[in-house]
């Protein structure tokens, strides 16, 4: 028999917080609206005691789940406090057996030590900055980044474990291999969006626009001698990076990365770094970076001679260190040496 999933109680202030999100990554979720001491305590009473659980709660209930840490709880696995307006007065700290991350803006009147704690600040944020449901304290780029390290937190202690190397492999496959646009959306969440970001105007946001992308722009465009070579993958609890160095004869339009240029029948190497964002089990985002000065020296339309730019050597030195020798833009290296 399947072990049940993780149970994550969510604490708030308010009456609303959209479960959703957590309900896809796999939890258990229970929504404590308006929350406080005993109604946390209660929450965790009732838990089984084979199920993992973990506490995740905002603003003054914050506090109170903090509270709740300092002492044993046998249910209670993980506390995630979210810009508590203080901290409770503990001589002894939290309860070694229950690990604790507190997310706080940079203006918070008070600091955070000890053992067992996790402390992430996020300047330019307020309280509030994670609830998009707030009173316009909500700041995208930090919820972001705390809801990566809670998930990350929460999979290293009650888990569950997600395979996200597959899950993009299977995207791969669909987009690369296939080249079904059907199937490649199919792994990807109900409004995705991909930036590529040296050429911005490129990618899509939302369902409608992406499949379209994909339709007319991207898979049936990309030309038949491309190559992709991994050079290296780090993947996180809600992402993989890849890096990665792309081949190609530049002999069809090729819109993402060469938009509104004719072929020019070129031969084209340059390094490329991916990063895909997972959430609940299929692809939220992507954001593609490669060198565009030293794809357009490549097939003609930058001089090399004049820019300090590289061609194919770029991503040559990425797969070797030693193919190419360093600083050789730099007019006056030789003179010192």
């Amino acid at each position: 028999m399947d072990a049940p999933p993780p149970t994550l109680i969510i604490a708030t202030d308010t009456a609303y917080f959209s479960t959703a999100p957590w309900i896809a990554e796999g939890y258990n979720v229970l929504h404590l609206p308006f929350a406080n001491v005993r109604k946390i305590e209660n929450a965790t009473d009732d838990i089984e005691p084979n199920n993992k659980c973990a506490l995740l709660a905002f603003g003054q209930s914050a506090f109170y789940a903090l509270s709740l840490a300092t002492s044993s709880l046998p249910s209670l696995t993980v506390v995630i406090a979210y810009y508590p307006p203080m901290l409770p007065s503990a001589p002894r700290g939290f309860h070694p057996g229950i690990k604790v991350l507190i997310h706080l803006p940079a203006s918070a009147p008070f600091s955070v030590s000890g053992r067992g704690v996790k402390v992430s600040v996020y300047d330019g944020a307020e309280a509030g900055f994670a609830e998009e449901e707030g009173e316009g304290s909500y700041d995208k780029v930090s919820a972001g980044l705390a809801y990566s390290r809670t998930l990350a937190l929460l999979r290293e202690t009650v888990g569950p474990e997600v395979d996200l190397e597959g899950i993009w492999s299977e995207h791969m496959l669909y987009e690369f291999v296939e080249k079904d646009v059907e199937r490649t959306m199919s792994t990807m969440v109900a409004e995705p969006y991909v930036n590529h970001i040296p050429t911005c105007s490129t990618g899509g946001i939302g369902y409608k626009n992406l499949y379209n992308f994909y339709k007319h722009h991207f898979i049936p465009l990309n030309p038949p001698s491309l190559t992709m070579k991994l050079i290296s993958r780090t993947v996180g609890a809600d992402r993989i990076v890849d890096e990665m160095v792309l081949k190609f004869r530049h002999d069809t339009r090729i819109d993402w990365m060469l938009p509104g240029i004719a072929p020019t029948y070129r031969l084209v190497e340059v390094a490329l770094v991916s990063i895909v964002c997972i959430r609940g089990g299929k692809l939220y985002h992507e954001h593609i970076y490669w060198d565009q000065a030293s794809v357009l020296a490549q097939v003609g339309l930058l001089d090399i001679k004049e820019l300090p730019i590289v061609g194919a050597e770029g991503a040559r030195k990425v797969i070797d260190e030693g193919s190419v020798e360093s600083n050789v833009l730099i007019p006056e290296w030789n003179e010192g040496r």
